[in-house]
């Protein structure tokens, strides 16, 4: 209901999720390229790799369910909230090689960014309507 709702506003499109894809994409592409930094990075990427599976899945059925939709946003709580395992939180840390740490924290805030941005815009709009 939530999901035909917001499309035939044309508040929620596809565009957002593929979007969210790309950006997704883009965080799993520079945790990979770092990893080796960050004992535990593995995590991250097949939580990620599992969320991006979804996305993909929402874009070939061009649906989602009214349960689907309200779990985004505490997902992007658990994404982006201020605990250990969150996004929000990874950061890579090479003592022997400090300019290599931050032009890594450097790439993986920009992908953060992009991807909390549009998980928030999606979030957004699915609370509006909830509400």
């Amino acid at each position: 209901m939530i999901w035909e709702e917001l499309k035939n506003k044309k508040n929620f499109v596809e565009e957002d999720f593929i979007e969210l894809r790309d950006s997704v994409e883009e965080l799993i592409s520079v945790i990979e390229k770092y990893k080796d930094m960050r004992y535990n990075s593995s995590l991250y990427i097949d939580d990620l790799k599992d969320f991006l599976a979804d996305i993909k899945l929402t874009l070939q059925e061009k649906k989602l369910t009214d349960n689907e939709l309200k779990n985004l946003n505490s997902l992007w709580e658990s994404y982006f909230g201020r605990h250990d395992n969150s996004i929000s939180e990874y950061y890579v840390y090479d003592k022997n090689n400090l300019e290599k740490t931050h032009k890594a924290n450097d790439e993986i805030e920009i992908a953060k960014k992009r991807f909390g941005k549009i998980l928030y815009k999606i979030t957004e709009k699915v609370m509006y309507h909830i509400i």
